[in-house]
């Protein structure tokens, strides 16, 4: 686990429990801040940044508590010394950590409202848990019995579907859900829910301007309170609204003019957002734009490397163009990157969000939108019906229709028959709401989130959401659907926030890229078609009984794949199973 955290390591225990941390120095670089951190009878390792330590500290310096540190893990141990589980209410930031009672013999592990930095563990036959940051720190354990999850594996390669949130591909290790808690105690352990969003009181629709300027504060607020750092910030900018907006409110609330903004660029691509990046990069006042461009000789080149990095298969080569940005604000000696991540899923920016906004709107409202817009909406409207409403066989035949190619025929009609991961506590009657918090908690922004601490990590780097704070989600999330989606736009009110700072080009952007590679183009490069065949066509791929090798040599000698993304999985697949199987 050295590369997530270069700037020091420590270790403790006792005769029950021990715990091991890399730092990452962010904040109070000197080595007090070092971990385990020690509270009396309370251990702690902290993984993350807890953005307002500064005013908890100072809340808790008025109850008597006094500090040794200038860093945000103490302020953590001596809130959860005060107020104990209650704690979490109180945090702003992204967090995985433990938290061992060494006189109630327990242990506590918590992870941040939305996952942004991930917790894995896995119970032993003995009683016992091992748990950690990295899936590969707890292989080295021998009492961990880890297989490929065969479920997991079957229908990512199938359909690109992930895990459940509290799943992971590997069976034996389980990953504890955003915003969840678990207490291990005499060698049981639970785990609960400890934040549900609520709907919060918001702007009603004739209010919509005063919603708008409610948002601005909210992000500047969030933005202002994640720069908090000791060592050099900068920014990921994809050219898209939601980085874009970051940036410049970086711009509007930074008080240093010595900015980095670091951009994947992939030059004669239709898709290329370059032109959009720098346009916002000039306008925020940007210092330094670092334009990176991956190629696929380099993504063949490390493709073993992000496999082993990324522990888990990924959905798409764009990770890989997210770990050269990565590499890149390495070398430039940017510690922090702040990012957009989390904007579609909060403000509806996903195409099939217009249908469920639609059917969250009254009738006359809904119709009036449909007649309005500039692109056809009913088909959306019946997508998001049918996600809700389609009967089970009639959803079977679909999975089926549009499974990978190269996925063998009898896994193809096997995974057909499973569903999608649900969280039964997402209940809403509001078919927008509902969806944006399936997105969030359960199919989309999870995996994504995945990535970026992966991505992140194996550089040594800290990337941190703004728009991933409590206070933004639960104000979205309580919206009205005409104030996510107005006119045939997505996203509107985030616009129309940052309408003052964002370019016009940006800001009136539809389509969604997002360090987006010509994935196509590079799958069809001699080099990676030559890998894709040695890797699937090869004996120990063969008896897996994963694979079409039919489908797969008749696409080789083609030269072309029918299916570009399900090429892919089917490479990542067998990549990792070999890596860390075979």
């Amino acid at each position: 686990m050295a590369s997530r955290g270069p700037d020091g390591q420590g270790t403790w225990w006792d005769e029950i429990a021990g715990l091991a941390f890399r730092r990452l120095a962010i904040i109070d670089l000197h080595a007090r801040s070092n971990q385990p951190m020690h509270l009396e009878h309370l251990h702690l390792v902290f993984n993350g940044e807890i953005y307002n330590y500064r005013e908890l500290r100072s809340e808790l310096v008025s109850l008597g508590r006094t500090f040794q540190t200038e860093g945000d893990a103490e302020v953590l141990l001596n809130a959860w010394a005060t107020w104990g589980e209650a704690t979490l209410d109180r945090l702003n930031g992204m967090f995985g950590f433990a938290v061992w009672d060494s006189r109630q013999r327990s242990l506590t592990l918590a992870t941040d409202p939305f996952g942004e930095k991930p917790v894995y563990f896995a119970s032993l036959p003995s009683g016992g848990l091992v748990f950690g940051s990295a899936i590969r720190a707890l292989l080295c354990d021998r009492a961990v019995r880890a297989s490929p999850n065969e479920h997991a594996v079957e229908a990512f390669l199938t359909h690109g579907v992930m895990p459940s949130p509290d799943e992971s591909f590997f069976t034996g290790i389980d990953r504890l859900p955003a915003a969840h808690l678990l207490r291990w105690e005499a060698g049981h352990h639970k785990v609960k829910r400890y934040w549900q969003p609520g709907r919060v009181p918001v702007p009603v629709p004739e209010e919509y301007p005063e919603a708008v300027l409610e948002l601005r504060e909210l992000l500047a607020s969030s933005v202002s309170i994640r720069l908090r750092s000791d060592v050099p910030v900068g920014t990921s900018l994809s050219g898209g609204i939601d980085s874009s907006a970051i940036v410049a409110l970086v711009a509007e609330n930074s008080e240093s003019a010595d900015r980095h903004a670091f951009t994947a660029s992939f030059p004669g691509f239709a898709r290329d957002e370059w032109r959009y990046a720098d346009e916002v990069a000039r306008m925020a006042g940007v210092k330094v734009h670092h334009r990176v461009e991956p190629t696929a000789a380099g993504a063949l080149e490390d493709l073993r490397a992000l496999v082993w990095e990324q522990e888990e298969p990924v959905g798409s080569l764009s990770i890989y163009a997210q770990m050269c940005v990565m590499k890149a604000a390495k070398t430039a000696g940017i510690t922090v990157l702040l990012d957009g991540q989390g904007g579609d899923e909060l403000f509806g920016g996903y195409e099939i969000a217009a249908g469920f906004a639609l059917r969250s709107e009254k009738p006359g409202t809904a119709i009036r939108q449909i007649a309005r817009a500039p692109i056809p909406l009913g088909g959306l409207v019946a997508r998001s019906m049918a996600m809700d409403y389609l009967p089970a066989p009639l959803r079977t035949m679909h999975r089926a229709r549009t499974a990978s190619p190269y996925a063998s025929r009898h896994l193809r009609w096997q995974t057909a028959l499973g569903e999608a991961p649900q969280l039964g506590w997402i209940t809403d009657e509001d078919p927008l709401r509902r969806e944006l918090l399936s997105e969030s908690f359960v199919t989309s922004l999870p995996q994504l989130l995945r990535y970026a601490d992966r991505s992140s990590m194996a550089a040594s780097r800290e990337v941190r959401l703004p728009l991933l704070d409590r206070r933004i989600a639960e104000f979205a999330w309580s919206l009205p659907a005409g104030f996510l989606y107005r006119e045939g736009v997505t996203k509107a009110i985030l616009r129309d926030a940052v309408r003052d700072l964002v370019p016009d080009n940006v800001l009136n952007r539809q389509d969604k890229v997002g360090f987006e590679p010509p994935q196509a183009r590079w799958l069809r490069a001699k080099s990676l078609q030559e890998c894709i065949g040695q890797t699937l066509l090869r004996d120990a791929a063969r008896h897996r009984g994963l694979y079409d090798a039919r489908v797969i040599k008749a696409d080789l000698d083609a030269g072309s794949w029918r299916d570009p993304r399900a090429i892919w999985r089917a490479l990542n697949v067998e990549l990792w199973l070999t890596r860390f199987f075979d």
